[in-house]
């Protein structure tokens, strides 16, 4: 009878100790699990967290290559733009330019054209009709390089009328009435042979009073 009690209280004791070995283990067992499952939520965030970032640079980082893109061409397109104005300004004031110029060499000769006029209109008045058909020959090759259709036909027709009072022509009057003929249009062309009868009839080496 005695000798089986300390039997049933090892047993106990023996099945206490498993059950509280057993609950140790399963709380390391789930402790394990836990520090497991954090561990991989903890690796997932991490993962997620750098993929973001990643994403994050990588926008960035196309963004700012889409903004330089951008600058570049901008300032292409304006550099462009610029030389094209500057180019069409250039064109433009070099165009300014020669019709002044045209338009100063066009006003120099009808100032010549009309001086010659003048002095011819000077010098008829005084009888003095040599010299009035040199300065009409001068006014003549003028108006003709102005085109000034009606003055050169006035002044064709005031150097005939001078050849026809003149008496007497110098070599030198001569030369410069011949050489206006080449400005003498075809449209006047009987004038101009009325003025080559005239002058043929004049001698050649009179000299002018």
């Amino acid at each position: 009878m005695f000798t089986s009690v300390p039997l049933v209280t090892n047993v106990a004791e023996s099945e206490q100790l498993s059950w509280d070995m057993a609950k140790q283990i399963i709380q390391s067992q789930h402790t394990l699990a836990i520090y497991g499952i954090t561990a991989v939520v903890a690796v997932a965030a991490g993962l997620m967290l750098a993929s973001w970032i990643w994403n994050v640079f990588l926008r960035r980082h196309e963004l700012q290559r889409a903004i330089e893109s951008l600058k570049s061409e901008i300032t292409t397109k304006v550099e462009e733009d610029f030389t094209k104005l500057t180019e069409g300004i250039n064109d433009k004031v070099e165009k300014m330019k020669e019709e002044v110029k045209k338009s100063i060499a066009k006003r120099k000769i009808e100032f010549d054209a009309d001086t010659a006029r003048l002095f011819a209109f000077a010098s008829a008045h005084r009888g003095l009709w040599g010299t009035a058909a040199s300065w009409w020959a001068t006014a003549i090759v003028n108006f003709a390089k102005v085109e000034d259709e009606s003055m050169l036909r006035a002044a064709v027709n005031a150097l005939d009328e001078s050849l026809k009072e003149c008496k007497e022509l110098g070599d030198k009057d001569r030369k410069i009435v011949k050489k206006c003929l080449s400005s003498i249009p075809a449209i006047l062309t009987e004038e101009k042979e009325q003025i080559e009868d005239k002058l043929k009839k004049l001698p050649e080496e009179t000299k002018e009073h």
